[in-house]
């Protein structure tokens, strides 16, 4: 069972582009989610990829077939309920638990 948050150090964000003010805060937000515990950075360029789909599917600029590469790097990151429950991983939901 791993804990709800996760309290590494949070990685910088790759360079070669300039990442908005809310990729920062989504990027700072699955740093330090739950499904953090369990990566290494070997992950980073692939969770800034999930960030970069994000940023474009909420401007409008990404198309439908790339919705599917999102789906499978976010069950890849252990991102979504069902990819928890077949990587047999469970969140604590506080620290009493």
């Amino acid at each position: 069972m791993i804990d709800p948050a996760c309290d590494l150090p949070v990685p910088v964000l790759p360079a070669g582009r300039t990442w908005t003010e809310r990729e920062q805060q989504r990027w700072q937000a699955l740093w330090t989610g739950p499904a953090a515990n369990v990566w290494t950075d070997d992950v980073i360029g692939i969770v800034a990829v999930l960030v970069t789909l994000e940023t474009q599917f909420l401007n409008g600029c990404i198309a439908a077939g790339v919705l599917g590469e999102y789906r499978q790097i976010a069950e890849q990151l252990a991102l979504t309920p069902a990819s928890r429950i077949r990587l047999n991983i469970r969140i604590r939901e506080s620290l009493d638990d």
